[in-house]
């Protein structure tokens, strides 16, 4: 045997080793887009590596991001601006914007893939935007005041909206959209969450420092849960076995186990913890640190931190982008 024949036959075995490796790394990356909103930036992480791969320019005060149902855009809003940008994932390319109300501060897409909900925060309303016209559907009053966040029930039937300064959780009807109640919660309520199964709803009760959980077929709460300090963001984990809530003036994230809601671990984070995000596996949680610059990566089975990554200048909005690298997207290189 010649020694090119053994050169190439080498170099097959080796590839034919290698290549599936390759192949699997690269169908099952993830990335993680971040909103600095001080500098009006993105910051696009690869869970593979842990590193800064692309920053990109979202504009003025880049704040909350979400994905849309398909997968296949980011809608990104502005604080002040009565636009929302709308981020195409197959290049990272900002292709339109849409005007979406008067002052949204966040959103949550319907179950149908017809509507996105935003709410104003300034305006005390509920805009409905149509995805297919890229127009306002209709606006409504929603009977809170000061609205920072919202979540569609599983069924998607109904929508339930934090109310920052009126003290409370409207739960509203899409169908009629009629208010059903108005659930009285504590000053700067901000993070909710629901069941998989929709029976519970979960949100942070500001300066009572505390969580309480809410039956959703009686819209009452049925418990209440002391923390150590006042709650930002909170989050279940993909199987819902666990709580993770930001406690951003003690810069602690703080894990319950949702079968008897007892403390399971308390994990000191930078400077102001913020928003969380989990990775669709449940393995990873990723936690933006505002005032440090950085995100931490948390281990969410064993809840403990991995890695901190340095980003831009005020990190928020963070969102995770599920294989990334299969079909209909292209692969990102470095700036």
């Amino acid at each position: 045997m010649s020694m090119k024949t053994k050169t190439l036959l080498i170099l097959f075995f080796s590839l034919s080793i290698i290549f599936p490796f390759i192949i699997e790394a690269v169908g099952e990356d993830e990335l993680i887009l971040i909103t600095n909103t001080r500098d009006g930036t993105i910051s696009v992480i690869s869970r593979t590596t842990n590193e800064v791969i692309k920053t990109i320019n979202a504009g003025k005060k880049s704040n909350r991001i979400s994905l849309s149902n398909d997968k296949r855009k980011a809608f990104i809003i502005n604080d002040g601006s009565p636009f929302v940008r709308i981020l195409d994932l197959k290049d990272f390319s900002l292709k339109k914007s849409a005007r979406v109300g008067r002052d949204p501060y966040n959103l949550a897409f319907g179950k149908n893939g017809k509507f996105a909900y935003f709410v104003n925060t300034y305006s005390d309303n509920l805009s409905v935007f149509n995805l297919e016209t890229q127009k306002i559907h209709t606006v409504f009053k929603h009977g809170g005041n000061n609205p920072v966040n919202i979540k569609i029930s599983k069924d998607g039937k109904y929508a339930y909206i934090a109310n920052e300064l009126s003290e409370d959780v409207s739960v509203v009807n899409l169908q009629t959209f009629s208010i059903i109640k108005q659930i009285e919660s504590g000053h700067y309520t901000e993070g909710i969450d629901i069941t998989e199964d929709g029976k519970k709803l979960y949100i942070s009760n500001g300066e009572r420092n505390s969580f309480s959980i809410v039956d959703t077929k009686l819209n009452a709460i049925i418990q209440t849960i002391i923390l150590k300090d006042e709650p930002h963001d909170l989050l279940l984990t993909p199987n819902n076995e666990f709580l993770y809530i930001t406690l951003p003036h003690i810069n602690t994230v703080e894990i319950f186990s949702t079968k008897n809601h007892k403390l399971t671990a308390s994990v000191k984070q930078g400077i102001r913890p913020d928003l969380i995000a989990f990775t669709p596996d449940g393995k990873l949680a990723y936690i933006t640190n505002r005032d440090s610059k950085e995100v931490f990566v948390m281990d969410a089975i064993k809840h403990k931190n991995l890695v901190k990554i340095k980003v831009g200048n005020g990190p928020h909005g963070v969102l995770v982008i599920p294989n990334w690298n299969k079909k209909n997207h292209k692969k990102v290189s470095k700036n």
